[in-house]
């Protein structure tokens, strides 16, 4: 590897060719090798006959389904070329690529402009950061202008988008970024340098016409390439990132990568690991060489375990992924299969494609697989077949659904068998909708030593983390790790991964928990006439929608909605418009659930059951382990709460609040109560390796009292509100009543508050309706401070709930005992609950029983 220079100066481009699929993407490519000499004739993906497009099923297909690579050299500059699929079925293959491009080419079809997986792509290369060059291409068969297509793209992707055809094009690249006009006004020129600056840092986006299959405007693309790609500056320590892995005849590994630093050469020892031969693939063929340097892009023999995403040296892995599958399959094996075996044969695929998710239930011995599509399945198929010499088939397609949360809170982990402790805090917060898991650490290593913690943050994200609702992974959340506590002597790797597991369950079960579901964008183009029958589909399909005309006769539909009630709607779609309807869907990522309560109680996952993933703490009392629920963890913490929340945000406040254990208690609380069901323990004893004295409560069950934030109710409740509106005294009385028939219903004791601080003079009233009381504050006295009291005076006496949206109040009802439940969440269930009496009471009369 070389040392020699602290940064190695290399003019070698990666590229990597992204496209809609159809959009012309191999063409282009076949016509770049061609003029840059590497072939000798252009091949054509309907010919079968590409270039890069060499295996049986792509030919077979007329698609792109493995990325592959070519080099040329252009204006004495070597190129990388990356041929990615275009189809959204295969868009972790085109995802991962992103991770060695340095500049990207997006080809957009002048036929249809900006289709649904060009914002796909668009909006990866947003998340990594990556520079693009734009190309339309079929501009000699398009009806559309070229004033029309860079609209299209203004609207749909970007706007700092640079027309080089047009005669102020250095205009353009002024308008794009200040520093740029300054330049422009001083000079009334811009430096090729600056212009080139600006598209590497993503400020403006250079868009070219032409026609690959005609070779029209290739080279000019290609000159683009080399202008606006500035040369890059690699350390001179040796660091790679592995993008792809193959077999070879033998079954052998083959890794691809790029190398990001110093060099590389045959023979060398890389990871205890000897690489035996350096390959430079172009298409099919490669030639072998004994060094490659920073900036290009090898594959290599004589590396094993080593999976796409890994960073080999300097680089660190780089695993996450924005794309992911909506839809799980279960394999169907044919008789005579062990299931077992099968499971083998499919990690070997999962190291080649570290996107593909196959799960083994041991219980029913059955394999699911998250794929993106159908192509996709059958690709799976085929490469199965290959593998294992059994034909496989697949069932029907289920929903992928995730978790996430929606405000923030602390999770604390204890694990203390005997000889064995580590305990840990940690801060769950939400994240940006289809933004992934993240992980940091606020804790000083004079607390924690940093081995310790970077042990803790490993186990974390080496983890699928299960959401506490249908089991579905964890997502959008941001993990920082607030305090840690090892022992001398004890402690050991283990310990810790099972405190953090622990502390992020117990953390869950507290928040606020939100169901997430995939979804469909769309693009449907149908006749004017069939438009509102297709609205009429699309509107019980609980989707949204946007329409443009496209003429007098013909319009298009834009919209999203739930991969769960979009799915098959091809069949409804063509007998709504008599087959004249067109329809491209790809999933555009993770959104709430409209249905998640209806969703959760279908699968019937328990959190608390759940021993593979506990939600309790394990401390030590009387020699032995015994486990704390995670109810009570609080209670029996080495470290102060206070400490760990110090240096945290000040919104930890909010970390108190139980929203998914008062859903369940509030849901289940007239029959069996899962948190109810506390066993009473003995006292535990503080022993050799407990730092702090800790006590267990006895617990008991105690009646129900739920206590309403009244007007919080009314203007939360939409029909209340609408009352209220016009008459306050009217949306009162209707509260009370459906409250009534409620707290009638569930056996419960009820007090609803009305806030009386606007009414001037007011001493208040408190009246009964059977076991409920109804109260009016005095003025001067808010419903949230009666609450605080009434909870307090009401501890030990009564399992007190509070119904209020009111967030302030939430630590205050906690520290007396307290659960808290939403204003929405309470309408929900006095709605479904009233309907249920009212449909009982409908029976008994038609049996004349009432």
């Amino acid at each position: 590897m070389s040392q020699s220079n602290p940064n190695i100066h290399h003019q070698h481009i990666c590229t990597g060719l992204l496209a809609h699929v159809d959009a012309g993407k191999t063409t282009c490519i076949e016509s770049m090798l061609f003029n840059a000499g590497v072939i000798q004739k252009t091949g054509r993906v309907d010919h079968q006959d590409a270039f890069l497009d060499f295996d049986s099923l792509e030919r077979q297909r007329g698609i792109t389904i493995y990325s592959k690579q070519a080099g040329l050299t252009w204006n004495d500059v070597k190129i990388n070329v990356i041929d990615t699929p275009g189809h959204a079925d295969f868009s972790a293959e085109m995802e991962r690529t992103l991770s060695v491009i340095d500049c990207a080419i997006v080809l957009i079809s002048a036929l249809d402009g900006v289709q649904s997986h060009t914002k796909t792509i668009w909006r990866c290369l947003e998340t990594y950061k990556i520079p693009a060059i734009i190309f339309i291409n079929k501009m000699d068969a398009t009806h559309l202008t070229k004033e029309e297509l860079l609209q299209n793209i203004s609207t749909q992707l970007e706007q700092n988008i640079i027309d080089l055809q047009a005669p102020d094009w250095i205009e353009q690249f002024a308008s794009c970024d200040e520093e740029l006009m300054e330049q422009f006004f001083e000079n009334e020129s811009l430096s090729p340098t600056s212009m080139a600056k600006a598209v590497m840092d993503r400020k403006a986006f250079p868009v070219l016409f032409g026609s690959a299959l005609k070779n029209e405007g290739i080279d000019a693309l290609l000159n683009a390439l080399v202008q606006y790609t500035l040369p890059q500056d690699y350390p001179s320590n040796f660091g790679a990132r592995v993008f792809k892995v193959t077999r070879d005849d033998t079954s052998m590994p083959i890794v691809h990568l790029k190398i990001t630093g110093g060099s590389l050469k045959a023979k060398e020892v890389i990871q205890d690991q000897k690489i035996d031969q350096i390959r430079i693939y172009q298409g099919r063929g490669f030639q072998s060489v004994q060094e490659a340097v920073a900036g290009e892009i090898v594959s290599v023999k004589g590396l094993k375990d080593v999976l796409p995403g890994d960073g080999l040296g300097f680089e660190q892995s780089f695993h996450k992924a924005l794309l992911s599958p909506a839809l799980y399959y279960e394999l169907i094996l044919p008789s005579g299969c062990d299931p077992v075996l099968m499971m083998g044969y499919m990690r070997v695929l999962m190291m080649e494609d570290p996107a593909l998710q196959v799960e083994f239930n041991e219980q029913t011995q059955s394999i699911a697989v998250h794929l993106m599509g159908a192509i996709q399945k059958d690709v799976l198929k085929k490469k199965i077949f290959e593998q294992s010499g059994f034909q496989v088939e697949f069932s029907t397609g289920k929903i992928v659904y995730k978790e996430t949360i929606a405000n923030p809170v602390m999770g604390y982990g204890h694990f203390e068998p005997l000889r064995h402790y580590a305990e840990v805090h940690v801060l769950l917060e939400p994240a940006p909708r289809n933004s992934g898991i993240s992980f940091s650490s606020k804790v000083s290593r004079d607390v924690l030593s940093l081995n310790w913690q970077r042990l803790i943050l490993s186990a974390l994200a080496d983890w699928k983390i299960p959401g506490i609702l249908t089991h579905s992974p964890l997502t959008d959340v941001k993990i920082t790790l607030v305090n840690g506590r090892a022992h001398q002597k004890h402690t050991s790797g283990g310990d810790f991964r099972q405190a953090s597991h622990r502390a992020v369950r117990q953390g869950l079960m507290k928040a606020e928990n939100v169901l997430l579901e995939p979804y469909f964008q769309f693009t449907i183009q149908t006749s004017s006439e069939h438009l509102s029958k297709i609205l009429y589909l699309l509107e019980t399909r609980k989707a949204t929608v946007e329409i443009k005309e496209l003429d007098s006769h013909n319009v298009q539909i834009v919209g999203q909605g739930p991969v769960r009630t979009l799915m098959n709607i091809q069949e409804d779609l063509a007998k709504s418009s008599k087959g004249s309807a067109h329809i491209e869907m790809e999933t555009s990522g993770y959104q709430e659930c409209t249905d998640s309560q209806e969703i959760i109680e279908q699968i019937g996952y328990q959190a608390e059951l759940d021993r593979k993933n506990p939600c309790g703490s394990v401390f030590c009392s009387n020699g032995s382990g015994t486990i704390i629920d995670w109810y009570e963890v609080e209670d029996h913490l080495h470290i102060p709460i206070e400490t760990a929340g110090a240096s945290s945000s000040p919104t930890l406040n909010s970390s108190k609040v139980s929203q998914d254990e008062l859903k369940r208690v509030f849901a289940q609380a007239g029959g069996a109560n899962r948190n109810a069901k506390k066993q009473t323990m003995q006292k535990k004893k503080r022993t050799e390796l407990s730092l702090e004295p800790t006590q267990v409560k006895d617990f008991k069950h105690l009646p129900t009292c739920l206590i309403v934030d009244g007007y919080n109710m009314i203007y939360a409740w939409s029909d209340l509100k609408e009352i209220a509106r016009t008459s306050l005294f009217a949306a009162r009385e209707e509260l009370i009543t459906r409250l009534v028939n409620y707290q009638g219903y569930k056996g419960w004791s009820m007090i609803i508050v009305f806030d009386g601080t606007k009414t001037q003079g007011s001493k208040g009233s408190t009246s009964k309706n059977g076991s409920s009381s109804i109260v009016y504050t005095s003025s001067g006295v808010t419903a949230d401070s009666f609450i605080e009291k009434k909870v307090h005076d009401l501890q030990g006496k009564f399992s007190c709930i509070a119904a209020t949206s009111d967030n302030l109040i939430q630590n205050s009802v906690f520290s007396h005992g307290a659960r808290r439940i939403s204003a929405r969440e309470l309408e929900s269930l006095v709605q479904s609950t009233n309907t249920l009496a009212f449909s009982a009471l409908d029976n008994l009369k038609k049996k004349g029983s009432f």
